[in-house]
Parts: structure tokens; sequence; C-alpha cells
């Protein structure tokens, strides 16, 4: 049997179709499973789109061919991976961020059919709606095909308000049966936002709170999910942020990310120990615990994935601007030891 002949325009055109059905299905004033079949579609849309990609940067979408089976096209996890390698995200737009949104949202579709007794949905609201943002953007860049002409902006956060509070605390009572696999999936989903918040990641695009405006309120990191699990209304649980997976990075290690991120026009001076230092005076980050984490017993602080993308978005001028700063400030210092 020949390989089937796979266009990429229709990749698209169906893609589009999903991811559109996706937003009227969730948007309906009444809908029962209204959350589990809109992380389908959204699912669907991006499968169909990054092959879309794939084919179009002559890349492979088929898996290996196994004697006497028909031909297979990768699945939406493989088809991440391999946008992720080749590059193909917008330029601009971190990778590592839509790929750990992306595939946050395929891990709840996989998990549907045992979490049917969860009431999950405010959870994954924040990941939908920052998806339908992040698939205008790769769709808009690879394609030249805009989501909004479709649609009205009003509708594209995939709903008119935010929930109160949608991630911070979650309660849910499921039945005990389901209790083991909501809180896998709790875990598995915080051990995703920490690897890519330490990665220095974009968390804005992973998830965050719009209002209908679309003027970001919240970005979403591994510290804001705190969740307590209730068994059968008895005894609740509640998970703990591990700083050694949200703050792993010591100083060295955080100035090396950041060097290596810092590439664009007038971002690209390598900093030193001593930039960060300057910057630890000005602006007080060993006290922000979104940025730095010291052990009560320990000397040294450890630094987080915020440390790296704040430290990566100050330009070159800022950090001229802080190092002159802290000069002056160590020389009256000084001098008012020898006083």
């Amino acid at each position: 049997m020949p390989k089937p002949y796979v266009s990429s325009r229709r990749l698209v055109a169906n893609s589009l179709s999903a991811m559109l059905s996706a937003i009227e299905v969730y948007n309906k004033p009444r809908m029962e499973y209204r959350d589990e079949v809109t992380v389908v579609l959204v699912v669907n849309a991006w499968e169909l789109a990054l092959k879309a990609a794939l084919r179009q940067a002559g890349k492979r979408i088929f898996y290996t061919k196994k004697r006497n089976q028909p031909y297979r096209t990768l699945a939406a996890e493989d088809a991440l991976k391999q946008v992720v390698n080749h590059k193909l995200f917008p330029p601009g737009v971190d990778g590592t961020s839509l790929a750990a949104n992306v595939t946050a949202l395929i891990e709840y579709r996989n998990r549907a059919v045992h979490l049917y007794a969860a009431d999950l949905g405010e959870m994954v609201y924040p990941f939908l709606q920052t998806s339908v943002l992040n698939y205008r953007d790769f769709i808009l860049d690879r394609f030249n095909k805009d989501l909004a002409d479709s649609i009205t902006w009003q509708l594209l956060p995939l709903g008119a308000k935010a929930p109160t509070e949608p991630i911070q605390f979650m309660k849910a009572e499921p039945a005990s049966s389901a209790v083991a696999e909501v809180q896998d999936f709790i875990e598995d989903l915080r051990n995703l936002l920490d690897e890519t918040q330490a990665a220095g990641a974009d968390m804005q695009r992973v998830a965050a709170v719009y209002d209908v405006h679309l003027h970001s309120t919240k970005a979403v990191t591994g510290a804001d999910l705190v969740v307590s699990v209730a068994q059968e209304g008895e005894r609740v649980m509640v998970k703990k942020t591990d700083p050694n997976q949200t703050h792993p990075y010591t100083v060295t290690k955080l100035i090396q990310l950041v060097n290596a991120k810092r590439k664009d026009p007038g971002k690209n001076q390598a900093l030193t120990s001593y930039d960060h230092q300057a910057l630890c005076w000005k602006e007080d980050l060993r006290a922000n615990p979104r940025m730095a984490w010291k052990h009560s017993n320990g000397s040294t602080h450890v630094w987080s994935g915020d440390a790296v993308r704040h430290m990566v978005g100050l330009t070159d001028d800022h950090y001229e601007a802080i190092r002159g700063e802290y000069r002056e400030h160590l020389r009256a210092k000084k001098t008012l030891a020898k006083a």
C-alpha cells in the first residue's frame, strides 16, 4: 500500500474547523460535558496544525511503517515533539511554553475517561484560554490564516468572564474510586508547570487568565497550583510547592541560562555575578519568593525560572544604569565605614 498523500492545506482547514467548533461548544449557554468535549476538539485542532507545519517544512508525519499494517500518522504528543525539535514555532514566541500548554491539554484529554466524576473545569479553563491565543499566533505565522477572521474577539477567550480563583485553590469531591486518578493528574500537571517554569519559559504562554478585553491579568506558575482534594468530604490533602523543582538554580547556573537566552537587540551583553548582585540590591530580589528561596539553615539562595525570565527581559542599558547606582552605593557605604 503506497503512503497516503497528505495536503497541508486540508490539514489547516480541518484544524481551523476543529478550533472554531471547540469555541462554539464552550460558549453554548447550556452544555453538558463541556470541558471534555472542548479539550478533545482543541487538542485535535493542534494535532492537525502541528502535522500541517511539519508537512509544510518537509518533515515526516508518519511513523515507520510496519509490515502488513497501514501507515499511521504521528500522535499529537509526537507531532508536538517534532515541531519543538525543528523549531517551527513563531519567532519571538517561546516554543517550550506553547508545548507545555498543549501537553497539559493532551494529558487532560488522555485521562478524561477516568476523570468523569471530578469537576476540573476551573483548572482546565486557563489552559484552554491561553491555548486559543497561542493557536491563533501559530496559525497566523505558519499559514497566514487568522482565527479572528472567523470569530469575534469577545468569544475568542472561550468565555464571557474568568472563573473566580481558577487555579490557586481548587476543591474537588469526586467519588472515592476517582480520587487517586484526580490526584495523579494534578501531580503530573504540577510537575509540568514546575519544569516549564524552572526552564525560564514564558508562563504567560502556558496558562493565564484574561478579561474579555484580552488584557493579561495573571500568569500561572507551579507555585499557584496548591490543590486540596476531599475524599468523601472527610479528609483534605494540600500539596505544597517543592522548592527543589521551582527554584533549582544556583547563581552560577542562573547567569549561564540568562546569558544563553539574551540574544535580542539591546539584550546581548554578557552578564556577570556583579550584575546579579547589583540587581538584587536594586530590586530586593532575594526577598521575592517567586524569584528566590533559601532554606532556614542554608547560607545561599537558589533561583527560579521567574528569575531567569526577569533577568532576560531587562535591557543592557537598564543593567548599565543599575551598575552605576550600585557602585555609588558601595562607595558611600565604604566612606561611611571609614568615618
